[in-house]
């Protein structure tokens, strides 16, 4: 993977206050990382980076569209992205950015940091969970017709009526229908 030395951000000398930095993120940055669900990309990321005695508070904003494949007819599609997140930094004893919470440890001496892991999860985080091509004005899908055309050909769902189901699955229901009326 690159060492992305335009998001590295120089933070020493700088004044304890607030500090806006602003990057561009194409197809190119995310191709540098393995297993990445976004294609191909056109983000501004803004960075507020508060210098603290002790601390630094790295808000981040990412706005713009992404592509990515759509879950149902595996075309590639834009998606729309605007998500924005804290990253509160402390000194340490060492460099640790895989502490799972919103803050991460920087090693002690250290007077720069590199912020685009932060960008590759908070685009991720900003996806939608199911990734489906939007709807027309009529409300109808923009997937490839053809595609759908050869789900809807080979899908082995059927769409059974309520009459139709489990007797004990109606059973389960009728339960259930009498405990939330009680």
């Amino acid at each position: 993977m690159k060492s992305f030395e335009q998001y590295i951000v120089h933070f020493n000398g700088l004044d304890n206050k607030s500090y806006d930095f602003d990057f561009e993120v194409f197809d190119d940055f995310f191709k540098n990382f393995e297993n990445s669900e976004i294609k191909g990309a056109e983000l501004k990321a803004h960075l507020v980076l508060t210098k603290k005695t002790d601390s630094l508070e790295l808000e981040i904003s990412l706005l713009g569209s992404v592509s990515i494949v759509c879950d149902r007819c595996l075309d590639e599609y834009k998606e729309d992205i605007e998500f924005k997140d804290i990253i509160y930094v402390e000194y340490g004893d060492e460099t640790n950015f895989d502490t799972n919470e919103d803050f991460v440890l920087l090693k002690r001496g250290e007077n720069s940091i590199n912020i685009s892991q932060f960008i590759y999860e908070f685009a991720h985080f900003g996806l939608p969970i199911v990734h489906f091509h939007p709807e027309n004005e009529k409300g109808e899908s923009t997937c490839n017709e053809e595609m759908l055309k050869i789900l809807e050909k080979y899908s082995l769902v059927e769409e059974k009526d309520e009459e139709e189901l489990d007797p004990w699955l109606s059973q389960l229901s009728e339960i259930k229908n009498k405990m939330l009326n009680n």
